[in-house]
């Protein structure tokens, strides 16, 4: 009985003892199969990510000023290699490294042996043809060699311009990030999307490259093409290496735009950087200073003033104003003119950049007008032209934040700030007849396959000033290039220029100094049909020379003169009308 029972419970510990292991034999084989088979394939197998090739930047010509280029990793498989004394030293000499380097450090051994990064695609030619020469070489022995060199693709970043527009174009990180400027800006447009390769490896962790799988091809980054004119850009770059080495300035920035569609033509800072050697170039060079830096415009803010004051029928370009002789007291505190004089018309004021003159028309605008229309004119507000550059609003108090003694000194300049992309867009409203244009430094995105998707169209924001006033304004800047004004040294043979000159003295300490300026040109041409708008800003020249109509505005005749060539313009004499004009 005894030996029944002993017997029955081992029967019965037996099939408790099945159940429990076949209980767990089909969680394993079958509800965690996937799991521990997962976890298999990870041992062996490994994803690696396929790059895209990031999208180009091309100038509005299709001119490449940012591009990828193919690079290579080259490597050795030892196992492969049937004659290494005579195989080494010519891959020492394509990869040009030092005689002995590979053969004194190889083992037969050795699989997958790194050789060299970052190998151009002429190398990495020349390397296959010796391999397939080889390799054919050792067939005819009567041999069954198998490939013994390995390449693997990748892409850097080159800018064929190199410092050019370096301040717009950017430039990508050692990851192949956007860090500044357009790559910035539309680094997702640009860098596509990843692909994935799933490979297998080795008892070392080595890939095993006959076992290649691919997964999901990488979609490349879309082109995109700018306002840029490469060929305008440069003769900016070289007009902004001249005023560096005449002046050797703290910073100088210029814009180039066309005023009837807001298209910036060029645009280019100094100090500026080579992209090409992104490793050094220090984080405050990236920024583009036409965009973040505001600075007290001076006088090239008067045409606000000026167009405020015409258009509200305060004054004609003939209503004569009392310039005081120079000096001229208001609210307990002197205002000077540089040069004095007495009683000039608008005109004239305008030429000669009257301060006292230009304080008048302030006052007899009033505040809430004069604000309203340096609103209208874009000062106060980032221009969005490029999004992620930490872009300057500037700064325009409401009129109730001023003091008494505001409205005689924004009228020309001071206690406002304004960046060099928001002064050119304000003078571009003057040369297109009244229209603010939204600014714009994209033109378009084309697809990888080279086909167009997306136009960029000029757009207009609003009338600012109507266009009768436009023309008004137009006139007086034109005397402002003529005999007696402030920029003769501006005019261009052959064109009417119309422009303003502007000196502004930097505050120090909260108190206007005499040995800090920020000279500045802005000016378009013809004055008649404008085709360019041209912003020149010196911030604080060395030497003897401050004023604008000396420091900026021979700048602008140099530029001005080669840029209506490469749009081609024709030349012809300047109508008297621009110098005196008629009787408004």
């Amino acid at each position: 009985m005894k030996t029944r029972q002993r017997s029955l419970w081992v029967l019965v510990l037996l099939a408790f003892g099945f159940t429990v292991v076949s209980h767990r034999l089909i969680q394993l084989q079958l509800v965690e199969h996937p799991k521990y088979a997962r976890l298999a394939m990870l041992n062996h197998c490994a994803r690696v990510e396929l790059p895209a090739h990031r999208g180009m930047i091309v100038d509005v010509h299709g001119t490449p000023l940012a591009q990828s280029q193919a690079v290579y990793e080259v490597r050795l498989d030892g196992k492969n290699l049937l004659d290494p004394e005579r195989v080494l030293p010519r891959l020492e000499s394509l990869l040009g490294l030092e005689l002995g380097t590979l053969s004194r450090s190889f083992r037969p051994s050795e699989r997958y042996r790194l050789l060299a990064k970052r190998v151009g695609e002429d190398v990495v030619q020349k390397l296959n043809s010796f391999e397939q020469e080889k390799l054919r070489e050792w067939r005819a022995q009567g041999k069954n060699p198998e490939p013994f060199l390995l390449f693997h693709e990748d892409f850097i970043r080159v800018y064929p311009n190199g410092r050019e527009a370096a301040a717009v174009v950017g430039l990508v990180d050692a990851e192949g990030k956007g860090v500044s400027g357009v790559e910035r800006a539309f680094d997702r447009q640009l860098r596509g999307s990843p692909g994935e390769r799933w490979i297998e490896k080795d008892v070392l962790g080595r890939e095993i490259p006959v076992y290649r799988r691919f997964n999901v091809n990488p979609v490349d980054g879309a082109t995109v093409r700018l306002t840029i004119d490469l060929t305008i850009q440069h003769i900016l770059e070289q007009g902004l290496d001249e005023l560096d080495r005449e002046y050797r300035p703290k910073a100088i920035c210029s814009v180039v735009m066309r005023p009837s569609t807001g298209e910036v033509l060029a645009m280019g800072v100094r100090p500026t950087f080579d992209p090409n050697d992104g490793e050094h170039v220090r984080p405050e060079l990236l920024r583009n200073r036409c965009l973040t830096d505001p600075v007290e415009p001076g006088s090239i803010f008067k045409i606000v003033t000026l167009a405020g004051v015409l258009e509200e029928k305060q004054v004609t370009l003939n209503t004569l104003i009392d310039c005081e002789n120079g000096a001229f007291s208001y609210a307990g505190y002197l205002l000077h003119d540089s040069h004095p004089c007495g009683t000039l018309t608008v005109r004239e004021v305008t030429a000669k950049s009257s301060n006292i003159g230009f304080a008048k028309l302030g006052i007899a605008l009033g505040p809430a007008r004069l604000y309203r229309f340096a609103r209208a004119f874009g000062i106060g507000s980032p221009t969005g032209i490029l999004p992620l550059q930490g872009e300057s609003a500037g700064l325009l108090r409401p009129p109730w934040q001023w003091s008494k003694l505001s409205i005689s000194r924004i009228p020309m300049g001071q206690e406002v700030m304004v960046t060099p992309i928001q002064m050119a867009q304000a003078m571009s409203v003057i040369a297109n007849g009244g229209i603010f244009m939204k600014p714009m430094l994209v033109r378009g995105w084309i697809s990888p396959e080279g086909k167009p998707i997306s136009y960029v169209a000029p757009q207009q924001v609003r009338r600012v000033i109507s266009e009768r006033t436009a023309r008004w304004v137009s006139l007086a800047l034109a005397s402002v290039v003529a005999k007696g004004g402030t920029g003769t040294k501006a005019a261009v043979p052959g064109y009417t220029v119309a422009g303003k000159t502007g000196t502004a003295q930097k505050a120090v300490g909260g108190s206007y100094g005499h040995n800090r300026y920020v000279s500045s040109f802005v000016g378009y041409m013809p004055e008649e049909d404008p085709q360019f708008v041209l912003l020149i800003m010196v911030d604080e020249p060395k030497g003897s020379h401050y004023y604008g109509g000396e420091v900026a505005a021979p700048a602008f005749r140099s530029m001005a003169s080669q840029i209506a060539e490469a749009l081609g313009m024709v030349p012809r004499s300047a109508p008297a009308r621009a110098a005196h004009g008629g009787s408004l």
